[in-house]
């Protein structure tokens, strides 16, 4: 058991402490609940559970009941609540009493799908079940086996980029699995937003219309971490009415959770490095004989933890291993099952130990950068603690304006959670590439705009009339039907906006390999020439970029640094959606509505990965300006406020520049993007209004939802901006990266007044 005093005591005897620990929350000690099931299991179930010393908690048991009372069912509850055996004793116990049900488990991702695989299989075997009832159905998979699959199984395991690629097939091949489909089970649906979120639920209003057909209306089981409105996001996500279980009824012991706050250097006015931080407090942990599991934010950073540590600490070297996407299946086991056997007493780790994967009980998580959103942050400190002994979790921030926000202000770290999961059902660009799609799998038919959640049966024939008009769909009688010359539901991913894509393709020493496309908005971006490109946890370098043939070269090279672009933006309003008054006198009108915008890509600069500093800057040539329609969320600042402010000496345009930057760093704490999703505009004279101006939009063709969910929480906005910049410790008057500096400013981050942003916000917020 950890000594939680005299490890404190310990780090403050260590040369690089410097009074780090800014916060230690207590999370008690909470005792298990159990409750009971309406009606009892099948005896080989029940048998398992008591074998097993299984005995299920409250919430487990409302969740069975729910799920066998056919009731849809979001269960969003902590790591390591057994939400994985509520979906699967119900489905088993359905297939007891009906051998010919069947079901579909769709997983984010295959990793996850086969660890999942594994725990189901064992369950099964462990209660005389056949193997042959359960399948894998994805890329990995052989002809031959993927047959043996649609003929036998009664529970199949895919993932939402095989699903979206076999539904042209599925009234012919898996006639079989549809007509006995009873559950569909969605794991980790927090994972489930932008633009693969808004994908994905489009792609499961595909699934249903299909399964129409057969006259099959299944139910709905999904798990999440805990998220902000579970129902609210479920119900958006399927289309369908959900019952929400929320609350976790499992034990846990005493948990610490340090809040490590970065040095501040008022000489160099610099931050401390968080990766040194990270590897000095990794370092202290296994020193104690602290089991520790660490988080970074890169497979590269995983690495070199597990490196600097062994290379400190040789005499334990061999109990030191890092963990990411790219090792061997065995090796990922060996790892996994010996860390539970404590056999391995630390792991640096991507997010891949985040989702699902059992790793048993252990002591302490180092989390060495906020992982992006509150659901993943307690996903990752729930690792720790799962038996009832005291655990410990630590949050090292990164150099940047959210991490060190909430290290500054604990009460909204461990508050309620208000991130929202943006997804759309209204970006006019998905909604015709699902069109296509489901033309391909089905004819559409002129009536049935609302199985794609469009609301308007306008809009839907204008999407049909469009896509006619693009050489895509034909009219026969009173259906369309696909007419182009390629397969739909390869060319429109998951991950992609438009059919304006680009091929990345990797150069080898014999043949060049199709690795993945790429939206053309995000190929200007992040794949010009000389590009840092992150796929799948490897690095690669673009060596070229063919705008004619949309295609972007690239090789495989194993650097110490990352690219970022520079860009400058124009806005022009289209139309307007909703407009209101907001701030704590109700006198700032803010507007939301469609924009265009537009982009001029110009330079580059290279980051070193450790030390943060710019290497380099490098200029973009034939770059063509991008322009692309949107949403935004923009408000004025009163002629009033302006007069006051330039009264007390602040520079006008500095101020309005320094709250677009903070603004968009602040965005993610209530909405679960990445502040790049976002752009923004601020302008010091509006022309037509008169007055300073500032937009915030959704950097994606069509908009995915982000600025309109910030326009109904502008207040909320206003407040968490001004304490991020009250609470940075920076003291130059231009304000830092962690607070108004934006590595991705066009202008260079000029001018910028952190006074004058204090100034305005405070004005603004309502107390």
């Amino acid at each position: 058991m950890v000594d939680f005093q005299n490890f404190i005591k310990f780090i403050k005897t260590q040369d690089y402490y410097k009074d780090q620990i800014s916060y230690i929350q207590h999370i008690p000690r909470k005792e298990a609940e159990y409750g009971a099931l309406e009606k009892p299991l099948r005896t080989r179930l029940q048998r398992w559970l008591d074998n097993k010393g299984i005995k299920l908690w409250k919430h487990q048991t409302e969740s069975i009941n729910l799920i066998r009372g056919d009731s849809n069912t979001i269960i969003a509850t902590s790591t390591a609540s057994g939400k994985s055996l509520c979906y699967n004793l119900s489905v088993l116990q359905k297939i007891f009493e009906n051998p010919e049900t069947t079901a579909l488990y769709i997983f984010p991702t295959k990793a996850l799908a086969r660890d999942q695989y594994n725990n189901l299989l064992s369950l099964m075997s462990e209660t005389n079940i056949k193997k042959t009832r359960l399948g894998i159905y994805d890329g990995d998979i052989e002809p031959n086996e993927k047959r043996l699959v649609l003929e036998n199984a009664n529970i199949i395991m895919t993932n939402p980029y095989g699903l979206h690629y076999y539904l042209p097939w599925f009234k012919r091949k898996w006639a079989r699995v549809c007509k006995n489909l009873k559950y569909i089970i969605l794991d980790e649906v927090h994972i489930y937003k932008g633009i693969f979120g808004s994908n994905f639920a489009l792609l499961m209003r595909r699934l249903k219309r299909i399964l129409k057909d057969f006259g099959v209306r299944p139910n709905w089981i999904l798990s999440s971490a805990t998220i902000n409105n579970p129902k609210r996001f479920a119900e958006k996500l399927i289309g369908e009415d959900f019952h929400v279980i929320d609350h976790d009824n499992s034990p846990s012991g005493d948990k610490k959770i340090i809040l490590w706050d970065l040095p501040y250097d008022d000489f160099s006015e610099k931050y401390r490095s968080a990766h040194q931080e990270t590897k000095n407090l990794f370092i202290t942990h296994l020193k104690k004989n602290i089991q520790t599991l660490t988080f970074t934010l890169s497979r590269k950073m995983a690495e070199l933890q597990a490196i600097w540590t062994r290379e400190m600490m040789p005499q334990i070297k061999n109990q030191i291993h890092s963990y990411r996407a790219g090792i061997s299946k065995n090796k990922r086991r060996e790892i996994e099952n010996n860390f539970k056997t404590r056999k391995i007493l630390g792991i640096s780790s991507t997010n891949a130990l985040e989702l699902g994967i059992d790793i048993g009980s252990l002591d302490a998580t180092i989390s060495s950068g906020f992982p992006g959103t509150l659901s993943s942050f307690w996903q990752q400190i729930g690792r720790s603690g799962r038996g009832e002994e005291l655990s410990i979790s630590t949050l090292i921030p990164m150099e940047n304006p959210l991490d060190l926000f909430y290290i500054h202000n604990p009460d909204v770290l461990f508050g309620p959670i208000q991130e929202d999961i943006p997804i759309t059902l209204k970006n006019k660009y998905l909604l015709e590439n699902h069109l296509c799609c489901a033309s391909k799998e089905k004819p559409l038919q002129i009536d049935e705009y609302d199985n794609f959640g469009i609301e308007d049966k306008k809009k839907y024939l204008d999407y049909i009339e469009n896509l006619i008009n693009k050489d895509l769909l034909m009219k026969r009688g009173d259906k369309y039907y696909w007419k182009g010359n390629f397969y739909p539901n390869q060319k429109f991913g998951l991950n992609n906006l438009s059919d304006k894509t680009y091929k990345v393709i990797l150069e080898g020493p014999i043949e060049n390999q199709f690795l993945t496309s790429e939206d053309e908005s995000f190929v200007f971006r992040d794949l010009h020439l000389g590009a840092v490109y992150l796929y799948e946890a490897e690095t690669y370098v673009v060596q070229e970029l063919d705008i004619e043939e949309r295609i972007v070269y690239i090789r495989k090279e194993n650097i110490d640094y990352y690219t970022q672009s520079l860009k400058t933006t124009e806005i022009t309003v289209l139309d307007l959606i909703y407009e209101k008054k907001v701030g704590s006198n109700n006198n700032i009108e803010a507007f939301f509505g469609n924009v265009k915008v537009e982009h001029e890509y110009y330079s580059y600069k290279v980051i070193d990965s450790l030390t943060q500093n710019i290497r380099s800057r490098h200029p973009l040539e034939d770059i063509p300006i991008i322009e692309f329609e949107s949403q935004a969320v923009w408000f004025y600042i009163p002629f009033e406020m302006q007069k006051e402010l330039e009264m007390n000496g602040y520079d006008l345009g500095g101020t309005v520049h320094a709250i677009e930057h903070a603004m968009i760093a602040m965005a993610p704490a209530l909405t679960q993007i990445s502040r790049w999703d976002l752009g923004g505009v601020s302008i010091d004279f509006d022309p037509i209004k008169q007055e300073p101006v500032i937009h915030i939009y959704d950097a994606y063709l069509g908009g995915i939802g982000i600025s309109e969910q910030l326009y109904f929480n502008l207040d909320k906005l206003f407040s968490l901006t001004y304490k991020l910049i009250k609470t940075c410790s920076c003291k130059t008057e231009n304000g830092c990266p962690c607070c108004i500096m934006s590595a991705r400013c066009g202008n260079q981050n000029e001018p910028l007044d952190k006074k004058g942003a204090l100034f305005v916000l405070k004005k603004l917020i309502k107390e």
